[in-house]
């Protein structure tokens, strides 16, 4: 073989059994294809459909095109991106989810896997921020997201690897170091906003003698572990911070990459190896962050507004009638939106 056939070989060292795409993270839902299988798979590979969708991309509005299947059949198909996918919900179906009173409503929620009467509590609610939540804490509860079972257990070694102690309460930080935050930098002249504020937005006033845990995923754990070195250490080792919170001591955790993993095989330095084990590490964050009994961190990043919506979860529980209809793990915004808008990435 040529060395560039060796170089492809090698990008792809992969198991053959494993499914491709999008698939080879997250169990596809049943629901949402109504179990109708991929159409056009012999006849449109992921080149053509690209190029339908860069046709299609101008317009404003949703534009389907239609592919015939090996039994003849045409499907109706409409094909887009990420960036597709935002500009058709904010033309097309943003203003329609919060149009109150609203008949369809009620069967949005029902097919997000609500019962009858959270189905009739979401076609009630008026306030924009409740509507999105309730949606939020239904994505959260179904199978939308659900990672493939060689992800999930990868997810788990990288867990257990970290040596968090997920057994008692811990908080967590989502920090960006790579790049600026949007409108940070106009406001406040700095291009990242620095530790000393999520240490400010995480403050608690119920004093303790043991050390409090707080596990940190960030782009760049080095710079943050620069960061942290700064502050005074107690006689124990765990961080004490004047003029912030003194009668505290903190032991921080941060995220490194995954060294272990059941996808690749055994021994692969590939590019698409070290790919996979930032993506393990990423996935192992949502969970670990999701879980968290406090989360700090800004609605600029798309993977905190994802956390968000997995700390989401319908109010059922007795006595709680007062605090909505939805309710939302402790969460603290760093700089900019309270809320995160529609749940999404």
């Amino acid at each position: 073989k040529s060395s560039a056939g060796k170089q492809q070989q090698q990008r792809f060292d992969t198991d053959e059994d494993v499914p491709k795409g999008l698939s080879r993270l997250i169990q596809h839902s049943e629901w949402l294809s109504r179990g109708c299988s991929v159409p056009c798979q012999n006849n449109h590979d992921y080149e053509k459909w690209s190029n339908v969708r860069k046709k299609n991309r101008k317009s404003k509005y949703a534009q389907h095109s239609t592919c015939r299947n090996d039994s003849g059949w045409e499907s109706r198909v409409l094909v887009v991106d990420e960036t597709d996918v935002q500009r058709l919900f904010d033309n097309n179906f943003k203003g329609k989810m919060l149009h109150r009173p609203s008949p369809t409503a009620y069967n949005w929620a029902l097919r997000l896997g609500a019962k009858k009467y959270e189905a009739q509590t979401f076609a009630d609610l008026e306030d924009e921020e409740d509507i999105w939540d309730f949606v939020s804490a239904l994505l959260a509860r179904s199978d939308v997201l659900r990672f493939q079972p060689w992800i999930a257990k990868d997810a788990r070694n990288f867990i257990r690897l970290s040596q968090l102690p997920m057994q008692v309460s811990y908080d967590a930080f989502h920090v960006r170091r790579e790049g600026s935050v949007q409108g940070y930098e106009k406001e406040t002249g700095l291009d990242v906003i620095p530790f000393q504020e999520y240490l400010k937005t995480w403050e608690r006033h119920d004093c303790s003698d043991k050390a409090r845990i707080i596990y940190i995923a960030s782009d760049n754990p080095g710079q943050i572990k620069e960061e942290i070195s700064k502050y005074p250490a107690g006689d124990e080792g765990n961080l004490i911070l004047p003029g912030v919170d003194e009668c505290h001591g903190l032991r921080f955790y941060l995220r490194e990459d995954s060294t272990s993993t059941e996808f690749m095989k055994k021994g692969s330095t590939s590019d698409c190896s070290i790919q996979y084990r930032r993506t393990i590490s990423s996935v192992a964050d949502l969970i670990i962050l999701s879980k968290s009994s406090t989360f700090i961190g800004e609605f600029g990043s798309s993977f905190a507004r994802l956390v968000r919506t997995f700390r989401a979860a319908l109010n059922d529980f007795p006595g709680r009638e007062e605090e909505g209809p939805v309710l939302v793990r402790d969460t603290r915004v760093v700089w900019g939106k309270l809320h995160p808008g529609p749940p999404g990435i």
